[in-house]
């Protein structure tokens, strides 16, 4: 007995080593099975950004789309919005630095970018085929608008077409309101009242030629620059929606006289990098288009309930609102320049631009 007890003493602390040994072996066997599991617990990261502030039409649409992406997949998928003035993540770059990104894959600064949203104006200036959204006068209401970005055309052709020769491709379209010149000078409400004011507008051919033919005197102009232009006194005017106006706070700039002559409607893509969206999943393409399309409608319900509101805000602030004494002149001048544009908008074929643009005719119909 004695020496059964002995036995025992002698064998518990190999018995205490063989038992740590075991327990290691198999903490060495499950770590990387943890860490796989730990990885896979991580959302993954899609970054938006855009070079305007809280309150624009841009920020609402990428907050809403961060919010439903969230939702959709239950965490997995974390989309960060970055726009100016955030403090916590300001904006990548400009609206055309931003386009160039996504059409080229990469960021000159090495920033990284997936998703962003920018006025059709600018989106042209790199995906042509776009021009035809700046045919002055082409959108009779933004009802006719939502049948066009809502149809077989924008979703499903030209979509295609973008992600195939441009690398990107549009989960939804935002619809920001006509677009309506102001100036510090004096009011417009005719024709031959434009005649000398300068005028910046987007370094986009079809809006430049249409006010220089409108005798506006055009400085092309990316919009980072515009507020400073405004208050040196370098410009004496611009044009965009009640919101880019309202938010942009230009009644502080000299900005007094508005004229509602609305050539051009604000639309604008929630672009995202193809490169990117085809690294989804099946399930993630879905979700992510999901919301990019929830998100679009979601902005021009909050559009349409506050632009009544923004146009009181500017008179509020001192602004003076006129409207045209002989706009079908104004209409007819600019109609005049469509067919000038049609090869720009077919990428040099005059026909194609046509078809084009007939086709989006027909389906605002």
């Amino acid at each position: 007995m004695a020496n059964s007890s002995r036995e025992t003493c002698l064998l518990r602390p190999a018995l205490l080593t063989l038992k740590k040994a075991i327990i290691c072996l198999l903490l060495a066997v499950q770590a990387p099975f943890l860490s796989a599991a730990n990885a896979e617990a991580q959302p993954l990261t899609i970054i938006c950004s855009t070079d305007n502030p809280a309150g624009s039409p841009h920020v609402f649409a990428l907050q809403k789309f961060a919010q439903l992406v969230d939702l959709y997949s239950n965490s997995e998928l974390k989309a960060v919005v970055h726009y100016r003035d955030n403090p916590d993540r300001p904006a990548i770059r400009g609206e055309e630095v931003n386009v160039n990104m996504l059409v080229s894959g990469r960021g000159d600064t090495g920033d990284n970018l997936h998703i962003t949203v920018v006025a059709a104006g600018n989106a042209a200036q790199k995906i042509e085929p776009l021009g035809f959204l700046m045919l002055p006068y082409l959108f009779k209401d933004s009802e006719s608008a939502k049948r066009l970005f809502t149809g077989q055309l924008m979703t499903r052709e030209l979509n295609e077409q973008m992600a195939r020769t441009y690398n990107v491709r549009a989960l939804g379209w935002l619809i920001g309101g006509f677009r309506h010149m102001s100036n510090s000078q004096r009011p417009v409400t005719r024709l031959d009242d434009l005649v000398g004011l300068r005028i910046r507008l987007p370094t986009n051919r079809i809006m430049v030629l249409t006010y220089e033919n409108l005798g506006a005197t055009v400085l092309p102009m990316n919009w980072a620059d515009v507020p400073a232009a405004l208050t040196n006194n370098v410009i004496d005017g611009q044009e965009n929606p009640y919101s880019v106006i309202a938010y942009s706070r230009f009644w502080e700039t000299g900005q007094k006289y508005l004229t509602e002559n609305g050539p051009f409607l604000w639309t604008g893509p929630l672009l995202i990098s193809e490169p990117f969206f085809q690294s989804l999943s099946a399930q993630q393409q879905s979700i992510v288009q999901r919301a990019g399309q929830e998100a679009v409608a979601a902005q021009w319900a909050w559009t349409e309930a506050q632009t009544e509101q923004l146009k009181q805000q500017l008179i509020s602030n001192g602004m003076q609102i006129n409207e045209l004494e002989d706009k079908p002149k104004w209409v007819q001048r600019s109609m005049d320049l469509w067919s000038q544009q049609f090869a720009l908008i077919g990428s040099g074929n005059a026909e194609q631009g046509k078809a084009l643009v007939d086709q989006a005719l027909e389906q605002m119909e």
